[in-house]
């Protein structure tokens, strides 16, 4: 990311927030939490000058509730996960309910301390129903959605309003989607590799502003 903003200069900003797959390896759950670059947003924020624009960080996480047409409990949705889901990985001395609360709280703390600016919110995890992907597979891709990202999310951000945000982690591209409390982007970039290729193109900057 250093190097990204030193090849843009000094009148482009770059900030970064961690998806799933950046805390796959080398970091544990209190560095995600700590100020680990200048440029690393998760609970922090940015006022750009001159405007009453504030962009908010927060990496997100997930609690099941877009799996909400699978007849599953909790517990049931966890060990599935630890059995079939790569976020297994991921080092986590909590639940995945306990973290979703702390990703809310931090959230909803930070919404409330830019009532007076406009927002720009800034998540890796999905936060509309309207992104999800149903399907008759209750065994694998309805269960899927359950670390798709939070209803709960989408409930807090309805509430709060904030002017743009923008989304990530489902490895599709969407059209922006104009709500009464502000517009939603989810531009995904997915896996583009030997084994896997979900991209249209041939270079990243056109299949990312495609």
């Amino acid at each position: 990311m250093e190097k990204l903003q030193e090849l843009v200069g000094e009148h482009t900003k770059v900030f970064f927030i961690a998806g799933n797959h950046d805390m796959l390896n080398d970091i544990d759950s209190n560095q995600l939490e700590s100020n680990l670059r200048p440029l690393y947003l998760h609970n922090q924020f940015y006022d750009v000058p001159g405007t009453k624009w504030r962009i908010i960080g927060n990496n997100g996480w997930y609690d099941y509730t877009f799996a909400d047409n699978v007849d599953k409990t909790t517990e049931q949705f966890w060990r599935w996960k630890k059995s079939f889901w790569i976020d297994t990985g991921i080092e986590q001395p909590m639940s995945d309910i306990e973290r979703m609360n702390i990703v809310l709280k931090q959230t909803e703390q930070q919404m409330q301390q830019a009532s007076q600016r406009k927002v720009l919110f800034m998540t890796h995890f999905a936060v509309r129903h309207e992104y999800i992907h149903y399907s008759e597979d209750a065994r694998f891709w309805n269960m899927i959605n359950g670390m798709a990202g939070s209803r709960r999310m989408e409930t807090l951000l309805e509430t709060y309003q904030p002017e743009l945000v923008i989304s990530g982690h489902l490895h599709h591209h969407f059209k922006p989607l104009a709500k009464s409390n502000g517009i939603y982007y989810n531009n995904s970039v997915g896996y583009h590799n030997n084994r896997i290729n979900e991209w249209n193109s041939d270079d990243f900057f056109t299949e990312w502003t495609q």
